[in-house]
């Protein structure tokens, strides 16, 4: 069953001053049920670009993107709510999904556990090491239940051991569909498919 369908995605910008640039040439893509991708490429081949094309942050200029309405995202800036805490950030796909989550909370404080950072529940994000804001946009990602994830960088922020437990998570989220861009051979390994883009287009 697929979870994912791409098919002619092309994007490009404009810069002022600039001509403009071309970044997604026609990507096809296809992800199963349960199936782990990982996207790795040069820096500026526009792997960010894709993977929020694909979950549809950006709209694409041609092509079309199949995927379920329940999904997670783990961004590489983060995006926490600087004014709320660990675990009310965790808890805010929930409240903004519009669909009530059984036992959401329960849910979230088990996220935290699983990355460790239940004694950090309470803290605001300006508490938190770079590392640790990393982790709870995890455990954000997963609150919800998610069919699919998107990953966009998961370990960049961590220490070997921590981004070694983070990827053991991902990997082990029965049933669900991960397409995740990394720079580490060691995330990408994790996957069960690897795929390069380059030149506007997936090999």
């Amino acid at each position: 069953m697929s979870m994912l369908s791409a098919i002619g995605l092309k994007k490009g910008f404009s810069l002022p001053g600039e001509k403009r640039i071309e970044v997604l040439k026609g990507v096809d893509l296809e992800v199963a049920e349960g199936e782990k991708v990982a996207i790795v490429g040069r820096s500026g081949e526009g792997k960010s670009t894709l993977l929020h094309v694909l979950g549809g942050l950006l709209r694409p200029d041609a092509g079309n993107v199949s995927r379920p309405a329940n999904i997670g995202f783990v961004f590489q800036a983060y995006h926490l709510m600087e004014e709320l805490t660990v675990l009310e950030n965790v808890l805010l796909p929930t409240m903004a999904s519009g669909r009530r989550i059984p036992d959401a909370r329960k849910r979230a404080e088990e996220l935290l556990a699983k990355v460790a950072l239940s004694d950090r529940m309470n803290h605001l994000p300006a508490e938190l090491s770079g590392g640790e804001r990393q982790r709870v946009a995890i455990a954000r990602s997963l609150v919800t239940a998610p069919r699919l994830v998107f990953a966009d960088e998961p370990t960049g922020n961590l220490d070997s051991v921590t981004g070694r437990g983070i990827l053991d998570l991902l990997a082990g989220l029965e049933g669900v569909s991960l397409v995740m861009v990394t720079h580490s051979a060691e995330a990408a390994g994790t996957c069960s498919r690897i795929l390069t883009l380059a030149q506007g287009r997936l090999i």
